[in-house]
């Protein structure tokens, strides 16, 4: 969530968050700096021990919406939520989450078997469209300890409540679900019916 990993020399001057140090050959460290606390480095002999229970990368090539389809009728949840479990698909945050569904067409509170065919190949394009932006700005510099990235100039929801939606011009809502700040367009992404 949040952190700098950063080869410099050796010599450069350490800041003040800067909680863990490598000593690489050459006069070079790697050094890890989070002023949130929320990091965590690892060095291990088996990653697997580590990321594999995570869920597919969205953006690799064999994330089809096949496999997400799978992955979405083995779960009774919430989007939202669901899309931001790590051990469901890796890498989605919090923006894109909001981000990939509003450009799905999909509430946030929709839960994952009532999508049909159509809905989960719109759901596939979103999250990967949505990643893909946010790597092509850097990602989103929204306080000093983001910095550098440039997606927050192209949100279509995230953080825009009260401001027009992009597709249709309807407010942008802002909710809490699942304790995280969500938000999304009512006309373009209808609540579900009960």
């Amino acid at each position: 969530m949040s952190g700098d990993l950063r080869i410099t020399q050796r010599h450069a001057r350490r800041d003040r968050f800067e909680h863990t140090i490598l000593h690489l050959d050459g006069d070079w460290d790697l050094r890890f700096s989070d002023s949130r606390k929320f990091g965590k480095l690892y060095l291990l002999n088996d990653p697997d021990r580590l990321l594999g229970v995570l869920g597919p990368e969205p953006l690799a090539r064999d994330f089809t919406p096949a496999v997400l389809a799978q992955r979405l009728a083995g779960h009774d949840r919430p989007l939202k939520p669901l899309l931001l479990d790590q051990t469901f698909v890796a890498g989605i945050g919090n923006i894109y989450a909001d981000e990939a569904l509003h450009r799905a067409h999909l509430h946030p509170l929709r839960r994952s078997r009532s999508l049909a065919t159509p809905d989960v190949r719109a759901l596939w394009r979103g999250i990967r469209a949505a990643l893909r932006q946010g790597i092509r700005h850097n990602g989103a510099s929204i306080d000093w300890v983001y910095r550098g990235g440039e997606f927050q100039n192209h949100f279509r929801v995230y953080q825009r409540a009260g401001e027009g939606c992009p597709v249709c011009g309807t407010p942008i809502v802002r909710t809490v679900i699942g304790q995280r700040s969500s938000h999304f367009c009512p006309e373009c992404q209808p609540e579900p019916e009960p």
